[in-house]
Protein backbone atom coordinates (compact mmCIF):
# COMPACT_ATOMS: atom_id res chain seq x y z
CA UNK A 1 0.00 0.00 0.00
CA UNK A 2 1.23 3.44 -0.86
CA UNK A 3 1.08 6.19 1.74
CA UNK A 4 -1.85 8.57 1.23
CA UNK A 5 0.04 11.55 -0.21
CA UNK A 6 1.50 9.29 -2.93
CA UNK A 7 -1.83 7.80 -4.04
CA UNK A 8 -3.52 8.88 -7.25
CA UNK A 9 -6.51 11.06 -6.28
CA UNK A 10 -9.08 8.91 -8.09
CA UNK A 11 -7.70 5.74 -6.54
CA UNK A 12 -7.61 7.29 -3.07
CA UNK A 13 -11.24 8.41 -3.44
CA UNK A 14 -12.54 5.11 -4.77
CA UNK A 15 -10.59 3.00 -2.30
CA UNK A 16 -11.19 5.28 0.68
CA UNK A 17 -11.03 2.95 3.71
CA UNK A 18 -14.20 4.43 5.22
CA UNK A 19 -16.17 3.80 2.02
CA UNK A 20 -14.74 0.30 1.57
CA UNK A 21 -15.47 -0.46 5.23
CA UNK A 22 -19.06 0.68 4.67
CA UNK A 23 -19.41 -1.78 1.80
CA UNK A 24 -18.00 -4.68 3.80
CA UNK A 25 -20.09 -3.74 6.86
CA UNK A 26 -23.26 -3.60 4.73
CA UNK A 27 -22.53 -7.05 3.33
CA UNK A 28 -21.81 -8.38 6.84
CA UNK A 29 -25.01 -6.83 8.20
CA UNK A 30 -27.19 -8.38 5.49
CA UNK A 31 -25.37 -11.73 5.72
CA UNK A 32 -26.02 -11.77 9.46
CA UNK A 33 -29.73 -11.01 8.99
CA UNK A 34 -30.11 -13.99 6.64
CA UNK A 35 -27.70 -16.50 8.17
CA UNK A 36 -27.88 -15.44 11.83
CA UNK A 37 -24.08 -15.43 12.06
CA UNK A 38 -21.20 -13.23 10.99
CA UNK A 39 -19.77 -13.01 7.50
CA UNK A 40 -16.90 -15.50 7.15
CA UNK A 41 -13.68 -13.47 7.22
CA UNK A 42 -12.46 -14.83 3.88
CA UNK A 43 -15.64 -13.66 2.12
CA UNK A 44 -14.77 -10.11 3.12
CA UNK A 45 -12.10 -10.26 0.41
CA UNK A 46 -14.65 -11.03 -2.32
CA UNK A 47 -17.11 -8.18 -1.66
CA UNK A 48 -15.08 -5.29 -3.11
CA UNK A 49 -13.92 -7.07 -6.31
CA UNK A 50 -17.57 -7.77 -7.12
CA UNK A 51 -19.17 -4.49 -6.06
CA UNK A 52 -16.52 -2.05 -7.25
CA UNK A 53 -16.33 -3.60 -10.73
CA UNK A 54 -19.07 -1.92 -12.74
CA UNK A 55 -19.56 -4.80 -15.19
CA UNK A 56 -19.96 -7.41 -12.48
CA UNK A 57 -22.12 -5.15 -10.32
CA UNK A 58 -24.44 -4.42 -13.27
CA UNK A 59 -24.72 -8.12 -14.16
CA UNK A 60 -25.80 -9.19 -10.67
CA UNK A 61 -29.37 -10.43 -10.42
CA UNK A 62 -31.97 -8.15 -8.89
CA UNK A 63 -33.08 -10.63 -6.22
CA UNK A 64 -31.62 -13.51 -4.25
CA UNK A 65 -34.18 -15.82 -5.88
CA UNK A 66 -31.50 -16.36 -8.53
CA UNK A 67 -28.98 -18.65 -6.86
CA UNK A 68 -25.25 -18.05 -7.12
CA UNK A 69 -24.28 -21.20 -9.02
CA UNK A 70 -26.87 -20.89 -11.83
CA UNK A 71 -26.02 -17.18 -12.15
CA UNK A 72 -22.30 -17.98 -12.45
CA UNK A 73 -23.08 -20.57 -15.17
CA UNK A 74 -25.10 -17.99 -17.12
CA UNK A 75 -22.53 -15.20 -16.57
CA UNK A 76 -19.17 -16.96 -17.00
CA UNK A 77 -17.69 -13.79 -18.53
CA UNK A 78 -17.77 -12.24 -15.04
CA UNK A 79 -15.09 -14.73 -13.99
CA UNK A 80 -12.58 -13.36 -16.49
CA UNK A 81 -9.78 -11.74 -14.47
CA UNK A 82 -11.84 -12.05 -11.28
CA UNK A 83 -8.96 -13.73 -9.44
CA UNK A 84 -6.69 -10.87 -10.59
CA UNK A 85 -9.16 -8.33 -9.13
CA UNK A 86 -9.30 -10.22 -5.84
CA UNK A 87 -5.52 -10.31 -5.67
CA UNK A 88 -5.08 -6.65 -6.63
CA UNK A 89 -7.64 -5.47 -4.06
CA UNK A 90 -6.29 -7.63 -1.22
CA UNK A 91 -4.36 -4.73 0.34
CA UNK A 92 -7.35 -2.39 0.02
CA UNK A 93 -9.61 -4.95 1.72
CA UNK A 94 -7.09 -5.48 4.54
CA UNK A 95 -6.87 -1.72 5.02
CA UNK A 96 -10.67 -1.41 5.08
CA UNK A 97 -11.11 -4.24 7.57
CA UNK A 98 -8.41 -2.80 9.84
CA UNK A 99 -10.02 0.64 9.56
CA UNK A 100 -13.39 -0.85 10.46
CA UNK A 101 -11.96 -2.75 13.43
CA UNK A 102 -10.09 0.31 14.71
CA UNK A 103 -13.22 2.47 14.49
CA UNK A 104 -15.49 -0.31 15.81
CA UNK A 105 -17.70 -0.28 12.73
CA UNK A 106 -16.65 -3.90 12.30
CA UNK A 107 -15.84 -6.50 14.92
CA UNK A 108 -14.53 -10.03 14.74
CA UNK A 109 -16.69 -12.63 16.44
CA UNK A 110 -15.18 -15.37 18.56
CA UNK A 111 -15.42 -17.57 15.45
CA UNK A 112 -13.40 -15.05 13.41
CA UNK A 113 -16.39 -13.78 11.45
CA UNK A 114 -16.96 -10.17 10.44
CA UNK A 115 -19.88 -8.54 12.22
CA UNK A 116 -21.21 -5.02 12.42
CA UNK A 117 -19.60 -3.14 15.29
CA UNK A 118 -21.27 -0.99 17.92
CA UNK A 119 -20.16 2.29 16.33
CA UNK A 120 -21.37 1.63 12.80
CA UNK A 121 -23.67 4.30 11.45
CA UNK A 122 -25.97 3.10 8.69
CA UNK A 123 -25.44 4.77 5.34
CA UNK A 124 -28.92 6.27 5.05
CA UNK A 125 -29.97 8.80 2.42
CA UNK A 126 -29.66 11.60 4.98
CA UNK A 127 -26.11 10.62 5.89
CA UNK A 128 -24.88 10.01 2.35
CA UNK A 129 -25.73 13.31 0.73
CA UNK A 130 -22.35 13.39 -0.98
CA UNK A 131 -22.66 9.88 -2.40
CA UNK A 132 -22.89 9.65 -6.14
CA UNK A 133 -25.45 7.36 -7.72
CA UNK A 134 -22.59 4.95 -8.37
CA UNK A 135 -21.58 4.93 -4.69
CA UNK A 136 -25.19 4.33 -3.63
CA UNK A 137 -25.43 1.46 -6.11
CA UNK A 138 -22.22 -0.06 -4.68
CA UNK A 139 -23.70 0.08 -1.18
CA UNK A 140 -26.98 -1.47 -2.31
CA UNK A 141 -25.20 -4.25 -4.18
CA UNK A 142 -22.92 -4.94 -1.19
CA UNK A 143 -26.05 -5.58 0.87
CA UNK A 144 -27.36 -7.84 -1.88
CA UNK A 145 -24.07 -9.79 -1.92
CA UNK A 146 -24.36 -10.34 1.84
CA UNK A 147 -27.89 -11.76 1.47
CA UNK A 148 -26.93 -13.78 -1.62
CA UNK A 149 -23.86 -15.34 -0.01
CA UNK A 150 -25.90 -16.28 3.08
CA UNK A 151 -27.89 -18.65 0.86
CA UNK A 152 -25.03 -19.79 -1.39
CA UNK A 153 -23.42 -22.45 0.78
CA UNK A 154 -20.02 -22.65 2.41
CA UNK A 155 -17.14 -20.27 1.87
CA UNK A 156 -15.37 -23.01 -0.10
CA UNK A 157 -18.41 -23.39 -2.39
CA UNK A 158 -18.58 -19.62 -2.99
CA UNK A 159 -14.85 -19.42 -3.68
CA UNK A 160 -15.04 -22.39 -6.08
CA UNK A 161 -17.99 -20.82 -7.91
CA UNK A 162 -15.98 -17.63 -8.47
CA UNK A 163 -12.90 -19.62 -9.51
CA UNK A 164 -10.68 -18.55 -6.62
CA UNK A 165 -9.07 -20.19 -3.61
CA UNK A 166 -7.89 -18.82 -0.27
Amino acid sequence: MQIWPNRVVEEANLFNPAFCTSLIAKAAEEFNKKADRGLPFALGFVILPIVLHHGTRAALPSTTVTSLLPWIQANREQLVDFSVRVQSLRGIVKEAILFGLQHETLILSERGELCVGPKRISATERRTGFFTDDARECLDRAGFIGRWFANAGSTATIFAAWGISP
